[in-house]
């Protein structure tokens, strides 16, 4: 057996059963040996952690996966001449082949304090689901259209374009042909309720994909000096670059007293009602406060504003954009993220309401899991990992010390 081979099996050990103490105890020894890591990516390549971690473990294997995985990600953000000598692909499917972990303050994920046996108490029989592809479309004339009541392939009559929805699922939108030279700009707007997600394309070819408890009103001809459209919720853009003359067409999105210019392609905007919260994946943006006196701000990739609307104040960081892009992926990415947090993307996404019974200080969660996971399992690993105590009744969900 190959060395390579030999890696791959204790991996497996890590991901599916109680690994040897020793082989433990030589984990960061492995970690040194670039054999382990080619080990670790052909196993990734092969979707076997995966199907590994699709099994039902019990609280010790849980708990095993927890630290290995832990392991992984601390080494490649820690060690950065290390970490060049990883593929990018690599070093992204580290990050998210974590499972949900918590921490009491910091990141202590070594010195966490196992819980025998927790209990996740249920008194309901309709039991929750994760969300799915839900929206509603409103044309210009108030017509309401259920995106996800309708098959592939229909064609929607909008005036001057054809609305699409494509085999996958997602909307597009087709010009007709004729003069499309309109007076009146003509709006559409798509709604994603709780529980709710959707892809579409913009007629101008701008891909845009929603998250839960998300409203975008953007108009169905493009004005050819500026390109405007309006959100509430959560988005991430993919913005198409368009050209007059050659001048280039500005994109500019409205949200909750903020302005952004897009001078680049992919960032995510997030505004539930408070703070407006923009991560720049790649490119450059414009933000513009619109009705305060603060000062534009510029992002570059890997920056993150956070206009704080009540304070009238904005900060800017530098983060790592998965944890704020992973969603429209198929994942909750969580960095020190506060329990409070944590549960309100999960109370938007399984449509539940969350309740604090006592007081909930300093608890944060690190860590990835699916959004499609089962809501009972995600309730649980957070059980497992740290102090907190759920018990649903309906779909409320009451958080206990």
């Amino acid at each position: 057996m190959s060395k390579v081979e030999a890696y791959k099996n204790l991996i497996r050990q890590f991901y599916t059963k109680s690994v040897r103490e020793d082989s433990k105890a030589h984990f960061a020894q492995y970690l040194e040996d670039p054999e382990f890591l080619e080990a670790w990516e052909q196993l990734i390549d092969d979707d076997e952690l995966d199907r590994a971690s699709s099994s039902e473990p019990d609280d010790d294997q849980l708990f095993d996966k927890i630290k290995f995985d832990s392991r992984i990600r601390e080494y490649l953000t820690t060690v950065p001449l290390r970490k060049k000598l990883i593929s990018t692909k690599v070093f992204k499917i580290a990050i998210a082949s974590l499972i949900l972990c918590t921490t009491v303050g910091s990141f202590l994920i070594w010195n966490i304090n196992r819980k025998s046996n927790p209990t996740l108490v249920s008194n309901t029989k309709d039991w929750v689901v994760p969300g799915k592809e839900r929206a509603q479309i409103i044309l210009e004339n108030g017509q309401v259209i259920d995106l996800d009541k309708i098959t592939g392939d229909t064609v929607i009559d909008n005036g001057a374009f054809e609305i699409l929805k494509l085999a996958d699922g997602s909307i597009s939108y087709r010009m007709k042909k004729g003069d499309h030279n309109e007076k009146k700009i003509a709006y559409n707007t798509i709604v994603t309720p709780r529980g709710g997600e959707y892809n579409l394309k913009l007629p101008d070819g701008t891909r845009v994909w929603l998250n839960a408890m998300t409203t975008l009103r953007y108009p169905i001809v493009f004005d050819k000096i500026k390109r405007e459209i309006y959100l509430q919720g959560e988005a991430y853009f993919d913005v198409m670059a368009q050209q007059e003359d050659g001048r280039r067409i500005p994109f500019v999105i409205h949200t909750g007293g903020q302005a952004l210019e897009v001078l680049g392609t992919e960032f995510n905007l997030q505004n539930y009602g408070q703070d407006i919260v923009t991560t720049l994946v790649e490119g450059k943006v414009k933000l513009n406060f619109e009705d305060s006196r603060l000062d534009d701000q510029y992002l570059a990739p890997a920056e993150q504003s956070i206009f704080y609307t009540k304070a009238n104040k904005v900060i800017k960081n530098t983060v790592d954009p998965y944890y704020f892009t992973a969603w429209k992926d198929g994942k909750f990415a969580f960095s020190k993220t506060s329990i409070q947090d944590v549960m309100g993307i999960i109370s938007r996404w399984y449509d539940v309401d969350v309740i604090y019974n006592t007081k909930i200080e300093n608890f944060e969660f690190s860590g990835t899991i699916s959004r499609y996971e089962d809501f009972r399992k995600l309730l649980k690993t957070i059980e497992l990992v740290g102090g907190i105590h759920f018990e649903i009744e309906g779909r409320k969900v009451y958080v206990k010390n």
